[in-house]
């Protein structure tokens, strides 16, 4: 009787079981942020970016990083201020941020640190500002972030970005934790900070963060004039061995802020040049997003990925066109490579990677290294690798079999000279 009884109970249970089982599942399938970086430098300080949410949010992105610049006069400069006309103003913000949530877009606030003559002196940007007083200059870039955080907070934004590329900045860290700590007091969603595709290494705070952002602007096969497909696949690799190895130094995920490329000849090789004059070459454009987005395909454990850039020059309509020389892939060959990547089924943490994966790629940066402390004159390990190897003496040695294995350099080849 019991027994009959119990199996009754099991049948009667069996729907509610798979329902909760199903409703679990839709919950754990949370597809990963894809989206892109919007511009707010319209060089109106109250433009309505209305258009250009709709259009991102047409694509099939799930988010939008709005960018927003601000300056220092100088490289020199102690103080962060509002541009006249290239930053937005507080109200535009209120309405950019109200404009995004209305159409579904999860929102990165994004502000970016330029100096006032960056277009035309390539000499001093925010990876190499060196203020008179950094004590002033903290100042003004905590209450800066502070009153930027305030509004964010309001406008429903989900990650805020610190700061990008300042690697001048990478020796201060208790500074950079005080910021975080006073942006939490108003901020309460999860904090980033970006370094630049080459400064990953001397980047010294990733523990007071939420999200650690990675601008990915690496060269590619920097000596051809067109890359294969495999030499694009692995760069895109070892742009994710660099993401899991910034999640095993400071145990957070991961973010890819910008990935992007122009549509002009030669891209691969510095994919950061805004300045350059070289021809359009959309095809090359297109393969490049097609290498990287087939690696990205297989990052479900990164955090979100955006690409760079909506367009350049929002007053000249329509954005992109065949001409078009910029990152914007609005009617070119780039535009349904996108929107494929925007429609893949990658899930967010779907597929973990294995602990085996991590170790791989932490191997993979320590070889990078000690090759390069091998090949080239000047060259030392960042205190990071040091201290790894110290803690982690099985990584040390399975990275240095896998030196003994390749050719030793009769010499050293001088910095610059690698060619």
């Amino acid at each position: 009787m019991i027994r009959r009884l119990l199996i009754t109970l099991a049948i009667l249970a069996l729907p509610a079981t798979l329902l909760l089982v199903r409703r679990m599942q839709r919950r754990a399938l949370v597809p990963q942020p894809r989206g892109m970086v919007l511009g707010l430098y319209a060089g109106v300080p109250d433009y309505d970016y209305g258009e250009e949410l709709t259009r991102i949010a047409a694509t099939g992105a799930t988010c939008v990083s709005l960018q927003a610049i601000y300056r220092m006069d100088t490289g020199h400069s102690n103080a962060i201020r509002r541009h006249p006309t290239s930053s937005p103003t507080e109200e535009g913000l209120r309405l950019t941020f109200r404009q995004a949530r209305a159409r579904g877009l999860r929102m990165m606030f994004f502000p970016t640190l330029n100096m006032r003559d960056e277009a035309e002196n390539a000499d001093w940007w925010r990876g190499n500002l060196a203020p008179d007083d950094w004590a002033l200059w903290w100042q003004s870039y905590t209450d800066f972030n502070v009153r930027l955080a305030t509004l964010a907070q309001e406008g429903g934004v989900e990650w805020y970005s610190l700061g990008t590329e300042m690697a001048s900045t990478h020796r201060f860290p208790d500074q950079w934790r005080q910021l975080a700590a006073e942006v939490r007091k108003v901020f309460k969603g999860k904090l980033v900070y970006s370094v630049n595709f080459d400064s990953h290494d001397s980047f010294t705070f990733g523990d007071c963060l939420d999200v650690i952002g990675i601008n990915t602007y690496d060269p590619i096969a920097k000596y051809d004039d067109y890359p294969s497909p495999g030499q694009v696949r692995d760069a895109w690799w070892w742009v994710v061995y660099k993401a899991r190895t910034l999640t095993a130094r400071f145990h957070r995920p991961v973010m890819i802020t910008e990935v992007g490329y122009p549509s002009v000849a030669h891209a691969h090789v510095g994919p950061w040049d805004f300045r350059t004059d070289k021809p359009v070459d959309l095809a090359l454009q297109n393969e490049l997003l097609k290498g990287a987005f087939g690696v990205l395909r297989h990052w479900s454990d990164g955090e979100a990925v955006f690409y760079y850039l909506y367009g350049e020059n929002l007053d000249q309509k329509p954005v992109g066109g065949l001409q078009d020389r910029t990152y914007a892939v609005w009617g070119k060959p780039a535009e349904a490579t996108l929107r494929q990547y925007f429609r893949e089924p990658i899930w967010q943490g779907h597929i973990p990677p294995k602990a085996v994966d991590i170790q791989e790629a932490v191997v993979q940066s320590l070889v990078s290294w000690h090759r390069k402390l091998r090949d080239y004159e000047d060259v030392e390990l960042p205190p990071w690798v040091v201290a790894w190897e110290a803690q982690n003496p099985r990584d040390a040695a399975e990275a240095g079999a896998i030196l003994e294995k390749e050719p030793k350099p009769e010499h050293r080849i001088p910095k610059g000279e690698e060619r």
